[in-house]
């Protein structure tokens, strides 16, 4: 009896920590396959229509246009989400040398009948073309994505291209520049391959290089654009499946003690030469569109992380 009355005792003890654990999370779903020049997908906000592009560029935030934000009213410190008070904030990311302030709110996203708790940001600026906003694939609840833009052909060979997850800076995969490492970030939305001057010392060091052309602004991220000049490396350069022979390099972003490679004179051409305040280095080469575009597909994979990219061969 005393065996039997003890072990009733721990059964009723036991109750209710099982009953408070939380059911298992549902399977993911299906592959995700969209179209690259195009890759949207619909969600909803209080049963509000959002289109989001889905890129491997995404940050830590769903990133909105301004316009997005005003149509949900989401700066409105009334609202409810789950029925509590919304959890605002503000959140600030510097782009090259130009500080970018965010608001930020936590919202509950709904896709595909699936709630996904996320975290959106928004400045002053609508700077996603094509839809409302961005989200990394990350978030959504596919363990594979893929990007198709045409048929892959016998000329077009596949390179599998490991990626980690940085909270603070997204998704990164690494290439090697001599002793050196070089960040590399797959940006679909970008019009142009763009590096950070340290990225570009590096890559210049490693693959021979010069500067080329005039200095000329581009748009880097969140709407904001940095001076630019091209740099023409001597060797190519191959780095996830694609070949680079120049890009646009970022003249006084992320260079820490590194320096350009030298400019040449070239007739009367004048160089002239300032001081900036000083930042960190940081290599980064951003894969853009006008490389990317040449590719027939890529697919991203959670585990492991990964990008597959089926690009033209050499």
């Amino acid at each position: 009896m005393h065996l039997h009355l003890a072990a009733f005792v721990l059964a009723l003890i036991a109750a209710p920590a099982l009953a408070a654990k939380k059911p298992p999370p549902p399977p993911p779903l299906p592959p995700l396959v969209l179209d690259a020049a195009a890759p949207v997908v619909t969600v909803s906000i209080d049963g509000k229509l959002l289109r989001l592009r889905v890129d491997p560029a995404g940050t830590r935030h769903v990133q909105l246009n301004a316009s997005a934000a005003r149509r949900l009213d989401l700066a409105n410190p009334a609202r409810l989400v789950a029925g509590k008070p919304v959890d605002q904030g503000r959140s600030r990311t510097q782009v090259g040398k130009v500080p970018v302030t965010e608001t930020t709110s936590d919202e509950i996203i709904r896709y595909q009948s699936r709630d996904l708790p996320l975290t959106l940001a928004w400045s002053t600026r609508d700077h996603v073309a094509g839809a409302d906003g961005m989200i990394a694939p990350r978030y959504l609840p596919h363990d594979v994505v893929r990007w198709v833009r045409r048929t892959a052909t016998a000329n077009d060979v596949t390179v599998n291209f490991p990626m980690q997850w940085h909270s603070g800076r997204g998704l990164l995969g690494t290439m090697a520049a001599g002793p050196r490492n070089v960040d590399v970030e797959i940006d679909s939305a970008a019009a142009e391959t763009i590096v950070t001057a340290a990225a570009a010392s590096h890559l210049a060091a490693a693959f021979g290089g010069r500067l080329d052309g005039p200095v000329r602004d581009a748009v880097i991220a969140l709407g904001v654009s940095r001076p630019v000049r091209d740099v023409v490396f001597d060797r190519p350069i191959a780095v996830a499946g694609v070949r680079l022979t120049r890009a646009s390099v970022r003249l006084f972003d992320w260079s820490g003690t590194t320096s350009l490679p030298a400019d040449p004179l070239a007739g009367d051409e004048i160089v002239v030469r300032g001081r900036f305040d000083g930042q960190r280095r940081w290599a980064k080469l951003v894969l853009g569109n006008d490389r990317l575009s040449a590719c027939a597909d890529m697919t991203w994979t959670r585990e492991p992380q990964a990008m597959d990219l089926t690009c033209p061969g050499p």
